[in-house]
């Protein structure tokens, strides 16, 4: 944070910070519907009092890890990208604050040899205490470097998700196929996401996927619920209704599939025992 207050005083057009935009407005405010709905106490007035909530909502059994991770999931869909700019590009210094981190300017400074910002950062800086030259780009050609670096931090964050992704496939095909506990953690019209609590991975599980007699999507206020109606095991049988809601714990079967690399996640049928 020094070093980004030095180098936009030094150079208040050619400034090389990183601001994260607070939430999206509506989305946050269904989020908070919905926490108020089930009860959970969440403090969403800054992102300090929202990390804090988070610790401190889930008590200590063994599936407080689980929720919390359910919940900071949740919280992270109304979020923005924090992004690299220009200072001499974006006018309004209200626009320069760091929503996560809760301070007006704030830049990338301690990783030059893995991020091209900090390299642009070090060299303002040195230029700011006259060590160098100052650089010669100008507001615009700066802008250009910021919006690659932007592109660049977001395709490795991609790619990092699809190397885990892809080296969990193998792990299912040369293991599987894996039993597990899960919980849920969003829910569509026709399918619901789970955190498979053994491993830690997400997966999308599709209702026309399970041996369904129907099932049905509504929303309670803000909670979205799917109810699931199983075919009978045997004639004789009743069908069997499953109810599935945010924090719902179900059991899955990851199992590889005949495409290569890819595996897709089961739903187990519940027990009929009342």
């Amino acid at each position: 944070m020094a070093v980004a207050h030095r180098i936009y005083r030094s150079f208040p057009e050619q400034a090389l910070l990183r601001r994260h935009p607070p939430p999206q407005t509506k989305l946050l405010k269904d989020l908070m519907e919905f926490c108020n709905q089930v009860g959970l106490d969440i403090d969403f007035s800054t992102a300090g009092t929202l990390h804090k909530s988070l610790n401190e909502t889930f008590g200590a059994d063994k599936y407080s890890e689980a929720r919390k991770e359910v919940l900071t999931n949740m919280f992270s869909r109304p979020m923005q990208m924090a992004l690299y700019f220009c200072t001499g590009v974006l006018k309004d210094e209200t626009l320069f604050r760091h929503y996560a981190l809760n301070v007006p300017f704030y830049t990338h400074f301690t990783s030059p040899i893995r991020r091209y910002a900090d390299v642009l950062v070090h060299r303002l800086l040195s230029a700011s205490l006259g060590a160098s030259a100052p650089i010669k780009l100008e507001k615009n050609a700066l802008q250009r470097q910021a919006d690659h670096c932007n592109d660049r931090k977001m395709a490795s964050k991609r790619v990092q998700e699809l190397s885990a992704d892809l080296f969990f496939a193998i792990f299912v095909r040369e293991c599987g196929p894996l039993e597990s506990e899960a919980m849920v953690m969003g829910v569509l019209n026709e399918a619901f996401d789970v955190l498979v609590l053994k491993f830690g991975v997400q997966k999308r599980i599709y209702c026309n996927a399970l041996p369904l007699l129907g099932f049905h999507f509504q929303k309670v206020g803000r909670k979205p619920e799917l109810t699931l109606m199983w075919e009978p095991e045997k004639p004789e049988q009743e069908s069997v209704s499953q109810v599935i809601t945010i924090f719902t714990l179900v059991e899955v079967v990851l199992k590889s599939e005949g495409i290569p690399l890819k595996y897709s996640a089961l739903l187990k049928r519940p027990s009929s025992e009342k």
